[in-house]
């Protein structure tokens, strides 16, 4: 299934299984290892308005920073950044986003 449908099926309700949530953070490293190759993938561009509103996130969120705060609600770190912050740090870093 594709990481953006399992998104929005959690946004809307469903759960998530630790099977899904672990595809999704093999997902979420894959597009961080891709962000120096290109910035024109899918995951760049805003999520809709219901799966930001559903992970509590601001109004055209990028999928990526979706899917880390997904992660984090599901597996958030004993020590260190959550994986919103790693994304967001490094969205700020490429001039993606303004801090």
């Amino acid at each position: 299934m594709n990481y953006q449908l399992l998104i929005e099926s959690y946004s809307l309700g469903s759960s998530l299984s630790e099977q899904e949530i672990e595809l999704l953070n093999l997902e979420l490293e894959t597009q961080i290892m891709n962000i120096n190759i290109s910035t024109n993938f899918g995951c760049f561009k805003s999520a809709p308005s219901h799966v930001c509103e559903g992970l509590n996130l601001k109004k055209d969120t990028y999928w990526i920073m979706c899917l880390a705060q997904l992660l984090d609600l599901h597996k958030p770190p004993q020590f260190g950044k959550t994986k919103s912050v790693e994304v967001f740090d490094l969205l700020l870093e490429k001039g993606l986003v303004i801090g």
